[in-house]
């Protein structure tokens, strides 16, 4: 199970300072919510996944610029795009709708 201290501090790796406060705790909990459904479904995600989907997340809603990220967290934005692709067409909705709710 990812908590969110846990997921805080691996958010922290592709940051150039700490972001917490420009992050909404809502995506906290859609993220944290979607990773316990897709590893109820045996897919494993771990908790560098699940930083890097918030990540992309909160970057495209606004609440995060790509001044405040370092060269990993630009790059995770890219992984994150792709592997959220693959799971909204390959996986359960139930899945999906977590992390859009």
């Amino acid at each position: 199970m990812i908590k969110y201290g846990e997921l805080h501090q691996a958010l922290a790796r592709y940051t150039c300072h700490d972001i917490h406060e420009n992050i909404p705790i809502v995506y906290y909990r859609r993220v944290i919510k979607a990773c316990f459904r897709a590893n109820n479904k045996g897919l494993n995600w771990d908790i560098q996944q699940a930083a890097s989907i918030l990540l992309y997340l909160a970057f495209n809603d606004g609440f995060i610029q790509p001044s405040q990220l370092n060269a990993n967290g630009l790059e995770t934005l890219d992984w994150a795009e792709k592997f959220l692709d693959q799971v909204t067409v390959g996986t359960d909705k139930e899945i999906v709708r977590a992390l859009s709710a």
